[in-house]
């Protein structure tokens, strides 16, 4: 637990302009208030993989742009005792990228091992 929220905090301070909340019900929300959609990065334990294609998320100028105008990003951890929409429960492949609309209705879906930071990019801003 205190690994994850190291983590978390690290790259927040690494990320070129957005911001990686610490939990989906607190991002949810903040993407309700701001009218923004949400992004849900789905990783698990022990997923070198994920690690690679979340640093590539965090450290791409086009990615952070879209990211801080039309976004709010959450990691979920697989196992994660909170509540999120039952699509994400039934994820085989990690990692997995959501975004969701403001009726946590998938508006794009990148689950992919890896990730087309030109198709996410374009999901986003075709808000």
């Amino acid at each position: 637990m205190i690994k994850s929220i190291v983590i978390i905090t690290l790259l927040t301070f690494c990320a070129n302009a957005f911001m990686v909340e610490g939990s989906y019900k607190k991002a949810h929300t903040k993407a309700l208030k701001t009218g923004k959609s949400l992004v849900v990065f789905l990783t698990k334990k022990n997923c070198p993989q994920c690690n690679v294609e979340l640093a590539k998320l965090i450290h791409n100028e086009d990615i952070s742009l879209a990211m801080s105008k039309y976004a709010v990003f959450v990691i979920v951890r697989q196992g994660q005792k909170e509540s999120y929409p039952i699509e994400m429960l039934y994820t085989i492949q990690y990692p997995a990228l959501f975004i969701l609309d403001e009726n946590e209705l998938v508006k794009c879906n990148v689950s992919a091992v890896k990730f087309d930071i030109k198709y996410i990019v374009q999901c986003l801003y075709s808000h």
